[in-house]
């Protein structure tokens, strides 16, 4: 009598409707200020799962002030937001515009937000 081997089943090929690449690990940064001599940078894309992850955590956020500290926190670091709010001599209008270049890096400018929204 001779034996029989049994074969493992063959994986089947799964096909997704959407494949995604993985991320690399060195994302592209650039400078957005600078305290005395040292530059703090933010990214120089936000891929569009931090986007979407920073809508979320913004929409928790009681107003534009708490959504500025999320955003530098999250797209510049703990340290670029430490010297934002102790080490410099930040004006309301400077706090202004870091929060609205950083919101346009994540979520593109405000005519397109609008535009997104509206489902146009």
């Amino acid at each position: 009598m001779s034996a029989t081997r049994s074969r493992p089943p063959a994986k089947k090929s799964v096909s997704a409707p959407v494949q995604l690449g993985r991320r690399t690990a060195d994302a592209a940064r650039e400078p957005l200020f600078s305290v005395g001599d040292q530059v703090y940078t933010m990214p120089a894309t936000v891929p569009t799962g931090d986007a979407i992850m920073l809508a979320a955590r913004l929409r928790l956020q009681p107003d534009e002030d708490a959504k500025g500290v999320a955003l530098v926190l999250n797209l510049c670091g703990g340290d670029a937001l430490a010297a934002l709010m102790g080490d410099s001599t930040m004006t309301r209008a400077e706090w202004k515009t870091i929060v609205r270049i950083l919101t346009e890096r994540a979520f593109g400018p405000a005519e397109r937000r609008k535009e997104d929204e509206e489902g146009n």
